[in-house]
């Protein structure tokens, strides 16, 4: 080898060439004997991995190309082999898929129950003493499905339309065409 020192080491017989320590690393000038394209040759140092990658990492100028089908899951795989695939979901991801389809089919379903538990608890309120009273889309005060008070402007309003007789019900009021009266009930 050019350039570089001599060393002198005594290796047990058996050892194989991979366990054999290198002392000190060639330099990219130094020869190094291989057979290349079926011969026996002596080669630059730096040659022999002229293109090679780096099994730590590297970075592709040309294009690179797998002709094996995969079988681990750490395989280099082609384009073709993936349209092959025909964009299938499968494993872990379709399973995920699956659940995350399932829990939002879960929470509709919660989302109507809990609608319709609410519209049962406001309907059986209603009309019931301390319970709740229905405003019309007027804002207006409903009592028995009839608009009966209101606001405006500041002032309570009377919403419905009063009778105009005395309908002889005792407590009852109506409208004597100017002013507000209150029944004495039937006269007998």
């Amino acid at each position: 080898m050019s350039g570089s020192t001599s060393f002198t080491a005594s290796t047990p017989s058996g050892t194989p060439l991979s366990a054999l320590p290198v002392h000190p690393q060639p330099a990219p000038a130094d020869l190094v004997f291989g057979i290349f394209n079926g011969q026996g040759q002596f080669v630059p140092q730096s040659a022999i991995w002229n293109g090679a990658v780096s099994k730590t990492g590297d970075s592709l100028t040309g294009l690179l190309s797998c002709a094996l089908v995969p079988t681990e899951a750490a395989h280099l795989v082609n384009k073709a082999y993936v349209d092959a695939q025909s964009g299938q979901v499968n494993g872990t991801v379709s399973a995920l898929v699956t659940q995350a389809q399932d829990a939002a089919t879960q929470a509709q379903t919660a989302v109507s129950s809990a609608s319709g538990a609410a519209a049962t608890v406001l309907a059986a309120q209603k009309g019931v003493p301390n319970g709740l009273a229905t405003l019309s889309p007027d804002g207006n005060l409903v009592l028995g499905g009839l608009d009966c008070l209101g606001v405006q402007d500041g002032h309570v309003l009377m919403a419905m339309d009063l009778p105009t007789t005395d309908p002889g019900l005792r407590g009852v009021w109506w409208n004597n065409g100017g002013y507000l009266c209150i029944s004495q009930g039937a006269s007998s």
